[in-house]
């Protein structure tokens, strides 16, 4: 049997009041899962895998009985621990709510994804003590996952290649946020930019061994300050000339 495909949706929670993630699985689609920031599956997207995320500790008392529910084989971290507007954790907090939580989904089997980290200088030095600290405790991560955002395949190629190495290339990753942007909403990337960064990277992620997955940000209409070119869906909900590469290419 053929592998699955790496590529995948990292699909907002309330994009379901407006939209569905049926553009994305024709047959013969690239797109084979899909993560929206939560432990509670996207409505109407069974024919992808879902991989719960546990985006904060809050709740995460209930994770493994949602990851039972929804069968799911692999889980992910907490959503950019290190940076204050997102899940904001101190490496002690995150270390002892993983020791307690997600190493007993490992002990049963469950793969787990690293926290995802953000691209941000303290971003590896973060996750570099949680991984000692956890690994002092008896427990580990399976794979990593770390998001990147940016201009230009080059410095996307060196980011991803580096944080690999500083972490130790002993285990996969997944690259579970990434897109070409420059953040200047009034003056963003030339729309050719961003369509051309995204078909090549796709391409060559997909030579990578050691890159077991990955998903564009972002297949929404409106993907703020990453820049409308970077969206995967247009006013009405229908894939872009990128969400149609995304998905076939």
């Amino acid at each position: 049997m053929a592998p699955k495909p790496k590529r995948g949706l990292c699909w907002p929670t309330n994009n379901h009041k407006q939209d569905q993630v049926f553009p994305f699985t024709k047959p013969g689609s690239k797109v084979s899962w899909l993560y929206n920031w939560s432990p509670n599956p996207t409505p109407d997207s069974k024919t992808l895998e879902f991989v719960p995320m546990q985006w904060n500790n809050a709740g995460m008392d209930q994770l493994q009985s949602k990851v039972k529910q929804v069968d799911a084989t692999r889980v992910l971290g907490f959503n950019e621990p290190e940076l204050p507007d997102q899940s904001n954790m101190p490496v002690e907090l995150a270390v002892s709510n993983w020791l307690q939580h997600m190493e007993p989904l490992r002990k049963a089997g469950i793969r787990c994804g690293s926290p995802g980290i953000s691209s941000a200088p303290q971003g590896v030095a973060w996750l570099q003590d949680f991984l000692r600290r956890i690994r002092d405790g008896g427990s580990d991560i399976d794979f990593y996952c770390f998001h990147w955002y940016g201009e230009t395949l080059g410095q996307f190629y060196d980011y991803i290649w580096s944080t690999y190495h500083q972490l130790g290339p002993n285990k996969p990753a997944w690259i579970t946020e990434f897109a070409c942007t420059n953040w200047q909403i009034d003056n963003p990337l030339p729309r050719d930019h961003v369509e051309s960064f995204a078909r090549d990277s796709v391409k060559y992620l997909d030579t990578l061994d050691w890159v077991e997955r990955y998903a564009w940000f972002g297949p929404m209409r409106d993907t703020g300050t990453v820049g409308k070119w970077a969206r995967m869906l247009d006013d009405e909900g229908k894939l872009t000339q990128l969400g149609k590469m995304y998905r076939d290419a």
